[in-house]
């Protein structure tokens, strides 16, 4: 007897959570919409940034090689060689690889709730337990003692994201050195870093901690959300376990002279980085004077409490809508509902943010 097409599929593939982004269908199908429902940058790439790809795509026609100046140039940026860093399409590249480098079926991962999804569904994807502990009650940020205390002989694998996303929490240095002690590989994922000059990358534990890896983006402050460029730091042998994992070519010759484009001119990353911070400082003040709670926004994107207000977080998002604004989505937190996102979009489009508050909560 013939077996359906399904029951060849692992059976893991349609019980993993799914990553669904749809919105980004109806976002290109309204572009009279704000998009500020995505940790997106609103500032497109510098004609530099242009300049570079167009080069490179000339030479479109060959593979890419290993791009060892442009992991020169990166490893510098941190004090490590070249063979500490490998490139990647995206964060998103080293989250499915991550999990196929150490999750084994029914291997546990530790993480916080909430978090970033695309974590959940990757694992889950490679038949391996999620185990998500809440972030604080008070001030949500990670429950250490919770998250240390749920280890056992099958976690093979956690994840720190530095701030947090969405919480837009930081951890402790403190807090985030007993991680690393406890031997079992970790992820500190420095996605949003960039957004806040003053504070140093942790990359200097994975010289301590061979175990510890870090995952770098430029989809956030440097703008690169579609072209896809990121990378991984790690020790020498960490790296070329990522190296032997992720797909040949991973990285396209365009992406990476996008990459070289801006690492060569910091000047733009600056002017980005101003523009977010300067608007989410505005959108804080604002949202205080109207009795809401905006956690702090250490990177591109606020998580605001409105559960004080009565207002459900469908509610608030289908009144955004109504003026043409995206926000995201943020599922209940401690059994409580009425959270949402922001992320700064165009001078033009936070204006549109902040007439909605006003009017809506005021």
């Amino acid at each position: 007897m013939t077996k359906a097409l399904k029951d060849w599929f692992v059976p893991w593939l349609y019980t993993a959570r799914e990553y669904n982004v749809g919105i980004l269908d109806q976002a290109m199908d309204n572009p009279q919409n704000a998009r500020l429902m995505l940790n997106e940058n609103p500032i497109p790439p510098s004609e530099k940034v242009i300049e570079g790809v167009a080069r490179a795509l000339r030479s479109g026609n060959w593979y890419p090689d290993s791009f060892l100046q442009l992991r020169t140039k990166i490893g510098k940026m941190y004090g490590l060689g070249p063979d500490n860093v490998t490139l990647c399409n995206g964060s998103s590249d080293t989250i499915d690889t991550m999990m196929r480098v150490f999750l084994q079926p029914q291997d546990e991962f530790i993480l916080s709730s909430p978090t970033f999804e695309l974590f959940l569904t990757r694992a889950e994807l490679c038949n391996a337990k999620v185990v998500q502990i809440p972030v604080r009650e008070d001030d949500l940020q990670y429950d250490v003692d919770g998250m240390l205390n749920a280890i056992n002989d099958r976690t093979k694998l956690m994840l720190i994201i530095n701030p947090n996303n969405p919480t837009g929490v930081f951890i402790e240095d403190k807090d985030l050195i007993r991680f690393c002690e406890t031997g079992i590989p970790l992820c500190v994922d420095e996605a949003y870093l960039d957004y806040n000059p003053d504070r140093p990358s942790k990359v200097s534990l994975i010289e301590k901690y061979p175990h510890v890896f870090l995952s770098v983006t430029f989809s956030k402050a440097y703008g690169f959300a579609g072209v896809r460029f990121g990378f991984v730091l790690g020790s020498e042998e960490m790296i070329a376990a990522f190296n032997r994992m992720f797909l040949p070519w991973n990285v396209s010759r365009m992406s990476a002279a996008a990459a070289e484009a801006i690492i060569d001119n910091p000047g733009e990353v600056e002017a980005k980085v101003e523009h977010n911070n300067k608007w989410m400082a505005i959108f804080s003040d604002e949202l205080k004077k109207l009795g809401l709670r905006p956690y702090p926004a250490n990177g591109n994107y606020m998580l605001i409490d409105g559960t004080m207000t009565g207002k459900t977080t469908a509610e608030i998002l289908k009144a955004a809508l109504d003026e043409n604004i995206y926000l995201k989505k943020i599922g209940e937190i401690h059994g409580k509902n009425g959270f949402f996102r922001v992320t700064p979009g165009k001078d033009e489009e936070n204006e549109r943010f902040l007439s909605f508050i006003r009017s809506y909560f005021g």
